[in-house]
């Protein structure tokens, strides 16, 4: 039997800091709505915000501990799914975090499992459901507690709520340890690049001459010295075929997140590409979002895929297979790029401004040797992500089917 949900849970909105409260990395970070992903960990990056530890003293019911359920009081509509009003998340960090207001937590009560709860809150009805009781602009809506509270749903027994849970908990760690796997090869890679082309501990360098600080034979010269770059297009909205009947990855600024695209949101027709600025990529180019949230994050293409304008990509025009060494370079001089970039409203990159940036080039049998080095990395990142592609469709698939009752545990 439905009932509505505030019987098995309650949701809340976060504490009122003030904004002289609020710094960054001193004690104890906030939790605020951007820190809310869909479905995954909390984020904590760059922009996250920290107060002085004196504030754990607030309300308990502010704390976010490792387990509790996050959910966005405001966001988009459903069209925009990584910034919806509605998502939610779990917070699988051994962190305690302080929540902000319009950031919402989900306090189950004794009659429910948790981690039910939480999927209960990742089907997309109730995410519908959230939506729908929204309210606001066209770019920015906001729910209520207690609008979220009136949803009606079926829970079954606590028995059935377990083994649910179990299954899909099950699906969740394994992609969790994944990514835990993912995020070490990651730095596996990066630390042999700062050994390499950093600390100057390179295969030979005992025997290397030395001059300002560079060995002698590395040069520093303009990006676009040896780098093409190039940008996409977005095809014509009027034509609602070129993306209903698309099968070619077409690359967002808000899809690169430094690592491997191994598909997109959106796909493109041949003929969106041909009536636009877009271009057919190869598969392995290394992109830079050039602004929007994302600016100066990389990735590499999983395969032929197109991307937007707001993406620079980058070809060799030496041929010597330089996107390791290439993806590594870019990445250390992120927060240089950012530095010189411009936009008062929001912050630009350009092609012509990258293409300026200087870049030091070793010798290119050094830097085939380290793109010989990273690849086995790449390629078992890429394995792995894969894998979780593969997981997070099945448990999608599972979910509906088990909360429903149409798969019996």
């Amino acid at each position: 039997m439905e009932e509505k949900l505030n019987k098995y849970c309650t949701v809340i909105s976060g504490y009122a800091f003030k904004s002289q409260d609020l710094s960054e990395g001193t004690d104890i970070p906030i939790i605020k709505i951007g820190n809310i992903s869909n479905g995954e960990n909390i984020i904590v990056d760059n922009s996250t915000q920290y107060v002085n530890k004196e504030f754990l003293s607030v309300n308990k019911k502010y704390h976010v501990l490792k387990g509790d359920i996050l959910i966005s009081l405001t966001g988009s509509h459903m069209n925009q799914p990584n910034s919806m009003v509605g998502r939610c998340c779990r917070n699988l960090d051994n962190v305690v975090y302080l929540l902000n207001q319009r950031a919402g937590k989900v306090i189950p009560k004794k009659t429910v499992n948790k981690d039910f709860l939480y999927y209960v809150f990742r089907l997309k009805s109730i995410q519908y459901a959230i939506a729908n009781r929204a309210y606001g602009g066209a770019n920015q809506v906001n729910v209520s507690p207690k609008d979220i509270m009136g949803i009606k749903f079926t829970i079954p027994n606590f028995t059935v709520q377990n083994k649910i849970s179990d299954i899909l908990t099950t699906y969740d760690n394994l992609i969790e340890n994944n990514k835990k796997r993912i995020k070490l090869l990651e730095q596996m890679a990066e630390n042999l690049y700062k050994e390499w082309f950093v600390r100057f501990r390179f295969p030979g360098y005992e025997d290397t001459e030395f001059e300002d600080g560079m060995p002698r034979d590395w040069i520093r010269e303009k990006i676009g010295l040896h780098y093409n770059t190039c940008s996409g297009g977005t095809p014509s909205r009027k034509h609602e075929e070129y993306y209903t009947e698309g099968t070619i990855p077409w690359v967002k600024t808000g899809e690169i997140k430094d690592g491997i695209i191994i598909h997109t949101d959106e796909c493109i027709t041949e003929a969106g590409i041909k009536g636009s600025s877009a271009k057919l990529l190869p598969q392995g180019a290394v992109v830079m979002a050039m602004y929007g949230v994302n600016i100066g994050m990389l990735a590499y293409l999983d395969s032929e895929m197109t991307c937007n304008q707001a993406c620079c990509v980058f070809n060799d025009k030496n041929e010597i297979n330089s996107r390791h060494y290439l993806f590594h370079y870019l990445y250390s001089i992120r927060d240089y790029l950012l530095l010189i970039g411009f936009g008062a409203a929001q912050q630009n990159l350009s092609q012509d401004l990258i293409k300026k940036v200087k870049i030091v080039i070793p010798p290119a049998e050094l830097i085939k040797e380290f793109d010989k080095q990273k690849e086995p990395l790449y390629q078992t990142i890429r394995a792995l992500m894969i894998q979780n592609d593969k997981l997070i469709k099945q448990r999608d698939a599972l979910l509906p089917r088990l909360m429903s009752g149409k798969l019996k545990v």
